[in-house]
């Protein structure tokens, strides 16, 4: 899904503009006239280009009204046989009947575009807790520490962003599934890095990932080792949230996923920390592999409902 942030201001800009023709300070002395029209037809071909929002049901009208627009100032300030702009004086005034063809016009495309705006799909959102709505929509990765978004995976990244904006749209079982796989993607790294060993496509387990890294943090030959109180965390989000959300029968709150939001927010944080620790003490050094656990082990390791399927959880 695309989203744009629109601004409201261009609207009441485009209005000004439009009806700055027809200020009785001018009383349309030719002179007095090269601003409005060109500013008039600047505001105009914006919005008929698609700023801040393309045009559909009122185009025709914009556009006709432009033409008309340009055909008087072309009358006026073009000169005809050179095609170059002239600069008029005296105390000549524009035709008065182009001027009410001007103005019948912008009543026209004014009625059409209040007809277009009244079904366009644009909307208020509320601020999500402390959240600001336009940093959820547009960067809810710089939640993160600027030195660590380096380290953070692009695809987390772009999870974590989704999530931001199913938060703005009240979407909570949404953004829950994008900002556990967020982290998933994050502790992947983190469990290869820290074992040693390259995680294959049909390979990835979170509840395997745990259980090694929880052995290799009873390793103290291993320095750093992973942190059990990130571990603990980790555990707790399968429990309390992931598990459950792989059933179609779960579904969160917008309120309960903003909760997650900051608790997954602090989680990716302290595994990139790690990972820029770990990475720092063996560069270039292959990282002891865990050796403890048996392939058995490892076969018991992995249950199925660890399995994240996006599609149940959406």
């Amino acid at each position: 899904m695309t989203m744009q942030h629109l601004n409201p201001y261009r609207f009441y800009e485009l209005a000004a503009k439009l009806h700055g023709l027809f200020s009785n300070e001018s009383q349309n002395r030719v002179a007095d006239m090269f601003a409005p029209l060109t500013e008039a037809q600047a505001a105009l071909d914006s919005l008929i280009k698609g700023d801040p929002f393309p045009l559909e049901a009122s185009k025709a009208d914009a556009t006709r009204l432009l033409g008309k627009i340009s055909s008087v100032f072309n009358r006026y300030f073009i000169d005809q046989s050179t095609k170059q702009l002239k600069t008029p004086t005296g105390e000549d005034r524009l035709d008065t009947h182009e001027m009410a063809l001007i103005r019948a016009l912008v009543e026209k495309f004014e009625h059409a575009l209040a007809a277009e705006l009244n079904r366009s799909p644009t909307y208020t959102a509320a601020k999500c807790g402390i959240y600001s709505t336009h940093d959820l929509i547009e960067n809810a990765y710089q939640t993160f520490p600027a030195d660590l978004q380096s380290i953070i995976p692009a695809p987390a990244q772009t999870e974590f962003n989704a999530a931001g904006r199913a938060l703005v749209f009240g979407l909570g079982t949404a953004a829950a599934v994008h900002l556990l796989r967020a982290i998933e993607l994050v502790l992947k790294d983190y469990y290869e890095l820290f074992s040693g060993t390259t995680v294959g496509k049909n390979e990835r387990n979170y509840g395997l990932y745990l259980k090694k890294l929880a052995a290799l943090a009873e390793d103290e030959q291993l320095q750093p080792r992973p942190d059990k109180r990130l571990l603990q965390m980790l555990a707790q989000i399968k429990e309390h949230y992931r598990n459950p959300l792989t059933s179609t029968d779960s579904n969160l709150s917008p309120e309960q996923a903003t909760s997650l939001f900051g608790l997954a927010s602090a989680i990716i944080t302290l595994m990139a920390e790690q990972i820029r620790a770990r990475q720092k003490t063996a560069p270039g050094k292959e990282v002891k592999a865990l050796a403890s656990l048996t392939s058995a082990a490892a076969d018991e390791a992995v249950d199925e409902s660890y399995d994240f399927r996006v599609s149940q959880a959406s």
